[in-house]
This record gives structure tokens, sequence and C-alpha cells, in this order.
């Protein structure tokens, strides 16, 4: 056995290039997986660790207000074991010195009670003190603001100011990932943030110190949701009921749990692509060195080695070469998992979020690269193991000649050149391994496409969001509706203002059968030029006053066309519920909505004509006068300016766009790999063939065409069969991450496949120079002396 290992470790090293390339590709794949494992364990343990600390709900409420005195009717409900009414409010934070608005959403907290639902985890500082106008701050607001322990903070609360004291800083399960509405997508703590108060001081400003407008409840073992909803829904529809959801729909938790769910078929997905990938190249290679040895085999059976030694001999290549590449990948994955864990923490307000080197996740690392390249090792190996030591030691049989397909299309095959012909030939006799280098190349091409596709979809998806649909640059909420010839007449004052448009935003239930949703409802103006609606092509729709329209993935969820009748309920509504047609199925990637013509809204509605909201063209320059004027107005619960928001969310994109590149990287790594090793291996087999053309008078560049051709034909080809892969890659992604808040178009973008194209074959002419480095330094004497 000492003298199988020497050799092993003689062809290792003579082979070391193309080993080499093939650790690179299971380094990666094992990196990538070890470290998203990580991540995905770090996250999915702190989330459930944080929810069952803190007594996240199982419901969620939201209502116009309900007296305090009918709360304990609400315990009685079979099914519910906690329930809590709270006042929930956004308020502006006094900032004359800002340009941009701040807001904080404070939540009331009920000091007498420690074991509350959804309960504040204190991070520093003390707890909250009763009937004081203190708060716990969120600490990504805090820190970004730069807001000490122990300092003031100012909030315009029904245009009074008030003044907390920020007690500390604490986290709750409900905002874990902070967002004021699903049109933000990303937390942004420099204008937003989270801030708990006392419930009784919260009282005092909200409500008229007498009811609650929010409601979170768990639900007791043995129970469902669903039957606990169906009990207390009936009983709020008087307090003005907007929505009443679980906790699988509360947007902080679905955000949580699809950044989970993609993660953990990143972690089945991944590390077959590339384990795959490796373990084609390793096919190939030993495949090809097993005939090479032939004769070398059947010398060592004549000596008396078994069939079973030299086996195991030759698998040896694929246990070193996986346990090499489980080793250094798994070390990569786990350094990875830090940086990543502490990316997340960015975006997760979860406590206890940090990454640890995993013992479990590094020897399965290992495990699973040793699997792969045995399996590749044994198949590559076993054929020529059965041959008889005499059969063994005489060259193969040479492979019958006959003419390939192209050969029987004369005006093709006339247009090759010597060395196409040479290549063509070659390329059809290796039937096999041209498969898996196409099959490689289209996995590189797909993944370099892929990454491009979702970086340029960010940035579309909101440049479409911004600039065709909501084409206002301001945008007023109002804490209660009012009426619009009121609030227009007002508006139309300010200095600068170019146009006004009322928008009715009302919370909604839609129904079809037995399917479902809470979303909010938008009127407007069939004619409007502030908000845009728009269908898959782009072109703008025109809300007819005789029916909702339904964003795609809306209907979906619900199961319904245009034509078909939904069953409307809100707390707008005069009447208890409403049968109304669906007009039409519009585009939407940025939130789902229901939209309604203004006028017919407001006539269904039956309050005339109010507003929620009002949306203004207005020149940036007047923006910071408008905000001034209207800082203390105690009917105007924000201004959202839309170029701030805009700048907040290209900033975002644009710092985390290495992602993206990283994977193109990786992605271009794996398609030097697969024709690097591919090149050493036609090199070997041909190279006295090469060497002759060489001595006949071809030069090295000419030489080297032979192997180049059949690498471009079967790369160009993999390129054509990676776009309907990317699609599918593309088809799959969408569907993991399509959500009420966002979803992701999949179509057609040329410069997609240019840049996949432009990737794949910088990737290509690399490998190809380091190969026709080697055919220059070939020398022609000593190769030609080689025995085959």
């Amino acid at each position: 056995m000492v003298v199988l290992w020497r050799k092993l470790r003689r062809d290792l090293w003579l082979n070391k290039a193309a080993y080499i390339s093939c650790l690179a590709v299971i380094v990666i794949g094992l990196m990538v997986y070890t470290s998203i494992a990580i991540v995905y364990e770090n996250l999915e343990s702190a989330k459930e660790r944080f929810y069952s600390e803190q007594n996240f709900a199982d419901g969620f409420v939201k209502l116009e207000g309900m007296p305090i005195s009918q709360l304990k009717s609400l315990e009685k409900i079979d099914g519910i074991a906690q329930i809590e009414g709270r006042i929930v409010q956004d308020v502006r934070v006094y900032a004359p010195d800002r340009t941009e608005s701040v807001y904080l959403r404070l939540v009331s907290v009920n000091t007498e009670k420690a074991d509350g639902v959804n309960r504040v985890h204190v991070l520093e500082g003390t707890h909250l003190s009763s009937r004081i106008e203190n708060i716990l701050l969120d600490p990504a607001f805090a820190k970004a603001n730069q807001i000490e322990l122990g300092s003031g903070i100012t909030a315009i609360i029904e245009g009074k100011k008030v003044d907390f004291t920020v007690n500390g800083h604490g986290q709750s399960p409900e905002f874990v990932y902070a967002m004021r509405s699903m049109q933000d997508i990303y937390p942004a703590p420099e204008t937003f943030g989270i801030a708990y108060a006392p419930l009784d001081v919260m009282m005092k400003l909200f409500q008229g110190g007498s009811t609650f407008n929010d409601i979170v409840f768990t639900v007791r073992d043995g129970y469902t949701y669903e039957q606990v909803e169906e009990q207390i829904k009936p009983r709020l529809k008087k307090y003005g009921l907007q929505y009443i959801i679980p906790r699988k729909d509360q947007m902080s938790n679905v955000i949580l749990t699809q950044e989970l769910t993609q993660l953990e078929s990143m972690v089945a997905t991944v590390p077959v692509i590339f384990l795959g990938v490796a373990a084609m190249v390793l096919y190939i290679m030993l495949r090809r060195m097993v005939e090479q040895q032939r004769g070398q085999i059947g010398t060592l059976k004549a000596f008396g080695y078994t069939e079973r030694e030299i086996l195991f001999h030759y698998l040896s290549y694929g246990m070193v070469i996986g346990l090499i590449g489980g080793i250094l990948g798994g070390l990569a994955g786990s350094a990875l998992s830090f940086p990543m864990t502490q990316l997340y923490q960015q975006f997760f307000a979860l406590p206890g979020l940090k990454s640890e080197f995993s013992m479990r996740y590094f020897f399965f690392g290992i495990l699973l690269s040793l699997i792969f390249s045995i399996i590749a090792a044994y198949q590559g190996s076993k054929g020529l193991l059965r041959l008889q030591p005499a059969e063994a030691m005489r060259p193969p049989t040479p492979p019958k000649a006959k003419k390939i397909v192209i050969e029987h299309l004369p005006f093709v095959w006339s247009l090759l050149t010597v060395q196409g012909k040479m290549a063509t030939r070659n390329m059809f006799r290796n039937k096999l391994r041209s498969v898996f280098i196409l099959i490689g190349v289209a996995f590189s091409f797909s993944m370099i496409a892929v990454s491009v596709y979702l970086y340029s979809m960010g940035d579309v998806i909101f440049k479409d969001q911004f600039t065709k649909v909501q084409t206002y640059d301001v945008k007023i909420a109002l804490v209660r509706p009012a009426y619009q010839q009121l609030l227009e007449k007002e508006l139309w004052r300010t200095e600068g203002v170019k146009k006004v448009e009322a928008m009715l935003e009302v919370p909604v239930s839609l129904e079809n059968q037995w399917l479902k949703k809470d979303v909010v409802m938008l009127g407007l103006a069939n004619n409007s030029s502030l908000y845009r609606v728009l269908d898959s092509d782009g072109n703008e729709v025109t809300l007819k006053p005789h029916g909702i329209y339904l964003t795609q993935n809306l209907a979906q969820a619900l199961d319904i066309g245009v034509g078909r009748e939904v069953l409307l309920e809100s707390p707008y509504l005069k009447e208890e519920s409403l049968q109304v047609p669906v007009a039409g199925i519009i585009t939407q990637n940025i939130g789902s909505n229901a939209f309604m013509d203004y006028s017919y809204m407001t006539e269904l509605l039956g309050h005339g004509p109010i507003a929620t909201s009002m949306l203004l063209n207005i020149p940036s320059e007047d923006i910071a006068n408008l905000k001034k004027n209207y800082q203390e107005s105690p009917i105007i619960g924000g201004i959202e300016d839309k170029g701030q928001t805009m700048r907040q969310i290209t900033e975002l994109i644009e710092s985390y766009s290495f992602t993206s590149w990283i994977l193109v990287f990786f992605a271009g790594i794996c398609g030097f790999a697969i024709i690097y090793s591919s090149s050493i291996i036609a090199l070997s087999e041909r190279q006295r063939e090469l060497a002759s053309l060489r001595v006949l008078g071809m030069s090295s560049k000419e030489a080297f065409e032979v192997l180049s051709f059949e690498q471009w034909v079967i790369s160009g080809i993999a390129m054509l069969v990676g776009i309907p892969l990317s699609f599918s890659m593309l088809e799959g992604l969408a569907q993991s991450i399509d959500s009420d808040i966002m979803s992701i178009p999949v179509y057609f973008e040329p410069i997609t496949f240019v840049y996949a194209a432009i990737g794949t074959v910088i990737s290509i002419l690399i490998a190809q120079y380091t190969t026709y480095s080697r055919i220059r330094k070939l020398v022609l004497a000593d190769v030609l002396k080689e025995r085959d």
C-alpha cells in the first residue's frame, strides 16, 4: 500500500492545477453552504427564543377605538389565553434643524403587568416609570440619531409638543423588522423608530383617555387562531374594526419568516450545484487518468494487488480532494458567517443574534464533500478495474471510425477549418464529457445572469414605483379623514404648490368563498396624474366607476378574476358588507393593494368627499417651508418627501450591491474551473497530436485552436441553454420572495444576459490563456518520445 500512496502523491502533484480548480469549486460551494446554514440557525434560534421569552402575540387587531371597560368581556372568549388593549400611534419628532421628517411609533406598555403580551426586552437603561413622560427607544433609532440615555426627545402629538425622557433601549418581537409601511421595504432608523411609553401616559395623550385602538392576544393550547377569530371579530365590528390578522401575516414576522425560508432553500440548493459541478470535474479527470494508467493497473494486478485495493487507491483521490475541500470550505464558511450575521443584525432587531463556530455544520460539510467526491471517483474509475492483467497492459482497441452527424451536412462541414473539423470530431466522440462541460458552463452563466438580474430589478422596481406610479413630490397623511374641498383650498395657499390631489386610503377585508385578505384600498381620481395605476405593459389604467381593481398578488391570493364579485367589508362602510365586481387586475411590485375610482368609492362608503391623504406637486426648494408651516398641525400625521425616500432606498441598495458581485465572482470561478480542468484533461490526452501538428508546421496558436474551438462551441451552446435555465431559477426565486410586501417580475431583460455572457467569456478566456501557456511550453521532442 505504501507504493500506492506514493503514486497518489505523485499523480496529485503532476495534475495539481486541475485538482486545485476542482478544489476551488468545492471550497466555494461549502463556504456558501456553511455560512448560510450557520446564519440560518442563528436567525431561527434567536427568533424562537425572543418570541418565546417576550410572549409574542398570536393575533393582532387594529380598530378605531374600543372602550377600556369592554376589554374584560373579550377575556372570556374560548381559546384566548391572554389579551391586552393598547394605544399605538405614529407621531412626528420635533426636529426644526432637520430637513427630513422624523417619525416615532409610540406603543403603550402596561407597567403594572410584568407578564404581558409582546413584552419589551430592555437592553440597557431602566424600565418605564408610570405616570411620567418617559420612553424606551429602539436602539437602531437611538444610534442613527445619536440620542443618549437620559436625554430628551420632543414629539408633536395632536398639535402639541410633548417632551419625553429616554429611560433606556428596548426591543419587542413585534418590531424585529421595523418599517413604517409596506412602501418603505427597508428599515430607515434615521427617520423612523419605535418607542414604548407607559399606558397611563398614552391614555392622557390619545383617544380621550378612555379607549384602545389596538389589541393583541395569545391563543390557548388546544385552540387555533381561526377559532378565536370567528368569536372575536363580530364583537369588534362596532368599534371600527380595521383588521384582525394572525401572527403569520404580521408585517415584521412575514419579512423575517420569508428571509428564513430563502436561506433554507439556499442551504438545500447551493451546495448541490457547486458540489455537483466539482463532482463532474473530478469524474472526468479520474476517468481519463484511469484510461491513461491502463498499463499501470495491469502491472499492479500482475504483482498481486487485488481489485479492491486498486479501487480504494483511485477512491483515495476523491477522498483527499473531498477532505481538503471540506475542511477549507467549512473553515471559510464559518469565518464568513460572522460578517454575514452582523449584516443581518443591521436589519433584524433580535437580541442574542450572534455567530458561533458550528462543529455540526463543519463536519456535515466535510461529509457532504466526501460523499460527492467519492461517488465521482468511483464512477470515474470502476470501468477498467475489471480488466485482466494481460488485457489491461495492452493499449485499448481504437474506437471504430465513422462520420459524425455534421459530416453529413457538406455545406456546414466545408465551412470549418482543419482545427474546427478535428475539434468537432473529438467533441462528438467524447459526448459525456461534452455534456458535463455544457451543464457546468450553463450553470455558471445562469448564476451570473440571476445575480445581475436581481440587482438590476431592485433598481428598476423602485424607479418604476417612484417615477411612474407615485409621481407626486409630497404625500401628506392625515390623522383622521377630512373633507377634500377644505384640504385642497388650504394647500393651494402654500407657496410653490403646482398640483393637489386627494387620496382616500381605507382598510378593507376582501373575501372570495373561503379565501380572505385584509388590505388597504386606495381611492384615486380616474384622471389622477400624481398616483398612476399601470398594467403589466406599463400602460396607464383608467379606473372606471363601477368596480374594484386588484393587484396580481391579491387576485391570486383570492383566486378571483375580472368580472367576478368579491365581498368587501370595512369599518368605513355604513353597511355591514357589499358585493363589488372586479373591474381589472393590475401590476404592482411593492405592496399589495386594491384600487377604486375616488368618486365611486366615496359614494360606496356613504361619507361624502373625504380624504385621508393629500398628494402634491411642489418644487424641492419649497418642501422645507411646507413642513415648517404644518409642523404642529393637529390633523397632519406625517409629511412624506418622496425624494428623501428615494435617496435612502438608493443608498441602501448601492451599499449592499457587493453581495451580487460576490455571487458573480463565485460563478465566474466555477466557469473557469470547468473550462480549465477540461482543457488540462484534453491537453494530456492530445499532447502527442498537438506536438505532431506543431512539427508539421502549425504555430502554437493554430494548434491551440483545436482545443479552443471545441470549448467555444460547447460554451456557446451552454450559454443558450443557460437562458431558459436562468428563467427557471428566477421563477423559483420570485415565488419564494413573493409576498404582500414585495414581488419580483420575471421577464426577458437582454442586458442581463449580455452581462452574463461577458462574465462567462472572461472566465473562459482566462482558463484558455493558462492552457495556451502550457501548450507553448511543450517540449516537442520529449512529448513525441512518450509512449501512448
